[in-house]
């Protein structure tokens, strides 16, 4: 018996480890890519003219100003002359953008490519910690400074930059390649990429990929990597928020009861935030399985073997809050209130708790755990009204389509590893998914954690170098996804053909 537990222990040892050597390893180097020459200085322009559009949206519900928004259609028109004459565009619902760049094999279903015109607005309070004007689009110490340089206008001008060098290269697709740009991304997409996903199921048109804003190439964000990972979205997280109503006894506060409803909603909110929803690893797995060769060993044995170091990494995870978040259906505490006056005790007290779902559960599981949590009939609980949606389906990554994704990552981006990866917030991509199974989310550009912050923040801005690699990687994924070949350059361009009224095109 002495010697059996060495033997046990020996063999667990050599079980982990082969676990380890065998769970991520390199892929073969993509094919080697001749990519588009691409004009830096035309892409820093077009993005700073467009940066000065100031197409902001201010509230749920609201649009961006109308008069920034055709004035940036107008400048898109003089800008992509070509793209403006070969494709179809189609003004849907006014302040919409759909362009259709029609394939030699229409019987092919399209891909999609997405981006938004609106941009979020600037704190007063904080202009004066701007590097830059936040609208000026200034191009300085190489780079376009302003609103909407990250998200998402820099993707809008990338895109259609892509398909003018590919027109005037005489490229051809094979499939369709559809270009759809929504005006109100930033509180909700309801009336932008929601309506556009309603006119192309309207036309049976069902794209076979999508690929929106999401994930990029990020160094020192992930822990245990030891290099860039580029990050491809194939799922995002739902949202839900939840009103708490508390009642007690009204009354003068000389007297108070024991339990007031200020106190009783107090207690459930404890309770809700005291135990929150369940982490779930699977996705990080897949993260960490296609990526971990650039992960140290311990990452990867740690991560091949989560049978037995499962509760180790949740608390570790757990110690942070983006951390935390990758891993399970979020509860915040976001809004309160109740009473009107110091010596008075109100009969009600409301608040608001905002989840961000994870894929898996449901906005019926979550309402569900949160009335048994709080178990008090004091307290009523509802769904606010258009306040919620499900977590998206997770799109498969053992494809042809997003082989073909990932290897045009790959060669723009040679140094980095390629992963799936749940995204965190919202994006227009979720309205699309009633008409396509495969839809990524993707914004191809390097930066650091530093990089992040600004977006919605202080200071948004993107280096030219990243505007080029995000031009060559859309041409690239245009070249790979749409199929096709370049035939001749494009030297006579024919009439424009502009449609403002889409809805029985």
């Amino acid at each position: 018996m002495v010697y059996l537990i060495p033997a046990i222990l020996l063999f667990l040892g050599a079980f982990l480890l082969l676990r380890a050597f065998s769970f991520s390893r390199p892929p073969l180097p993509p094919e080697e890519a001749d990519l588009l020459a691409v004009d830096k200085e035309r892409l820093a322009v077009g993005l700073g003219e467009a940066i000065r559009c100031e197409t902001i949206s201010l509230g749920e519900g609201l649009p961006a100003e109308v008069g920034e928004l055709y004035k940036l259609h107008t400048r898109l028109q003089l800008r992509f002359p070509l793209t403006h004459t070969r494709l179809k565009r189609e003004s849907v619902d006014d302040l919409n953008l759909l362009y259709t760049w029609q394939g030699s094999q229409p019987e092919l279903a399209p891909v999609l490519f997405t981006a938004h015109q609106d941009v979020v607005p600037v704190d007063p309070a904080q202009l004066d910690t701007w590097t830059q004007p936040p609208f000026s689009g200034a191009l300085v110490e190489g780079a376009v400074w302003g609103r909407g340089a990250l998200d998402t206008k820099s993707t809008l001008i990338a895109l259609l930059e892509s398909v003018e060098s590919l027109l005037a290269a005489g490229f051809q697709p094979q499939r369709t390649i559809l270009l759809a740009f929504g005006h109100d991304e930033e509180v909700g997409g309801v009336k932008g990429a929601r309506r556009m996903a309603e006119v192309l199921q309207q036309r049976g048109i069902r794209p076979v990929l999508v690929l929106d804003e999401g994930g990029a190439v990020i160094e020192g964000v992930l822990p245990g990597f030891t290099g860039p990972v580029a990050l491809i979205g194939n799922a995002e997280k739902g949202y839900l928020s939840l009103l708490l109503t508390a009642s007690g006894p009204q009354g003068h506060s000389s007297a108070p009861p024991r339990n007031s409803a200020i106190g009783i909603l107090a207690q459930a909110l404890a309770k809700v935030e005291a135990n929150p929803m369940p982490a779930h690893l699977d996705s990080l797995q897949r993260t960490y399985r296609e990526a971990g060769y650039m992960a140290g060993f311990g990452m990867q044995m740690i991560f091949a073997n989560l049978w037995l170091f499962g509760g180790l990494v949740r608390r570790q995870l757990d110690a942070g809050s983006q951390t935390a978040a990758a891993v399970r259906t979020t509860t915040a505490l976001t809004r309160i209130d109740g009473g009107i006056k110091d010596n008075v005790l109100p009969a009600q007290a409301r608040a608001v708790v905002n989840f961000r779902l994870y894929p898996g559960d449901s906005i019926a599981a979550v309402c569900e755990r949160v009335r048994r949590i709080i178990a008090d009939e004091r307290v009523q609980i509802a769904a606010l009204p258009d306040a919620g949606w499900e977590a998206s389906p997770v799109s498969a990554t053992d494809t042809l389509l997003y082989s073909q994704l990932s290897s045009a990552v790959r060669q723009v981006f040679p140094q980095a590893a390629v992963a799936p990866y749940l995204v965190q917030g919202a994006t227009d991509a979720r309205h699309y998914a009633g008409i396509c199974e495969q839809i990524f989310r993707f914004s191809p550009y390097q930066i650091t954690r530093e990089d992040l912050e600004t977006i919605h923040g202080v200071n948004e801005h993107i280096s030219v170098d990243n505007l080029e690699k995000m031009a060559q990687f859309y041409t690239q994924a245009m070249r790979s996804l749409g199929g096709g070949e370049i035939l001749e350059a494009e030297s006579n361009p024919a009439e424009n053909e502009v449609v403002d009224n889409p809805a029985d095109a």
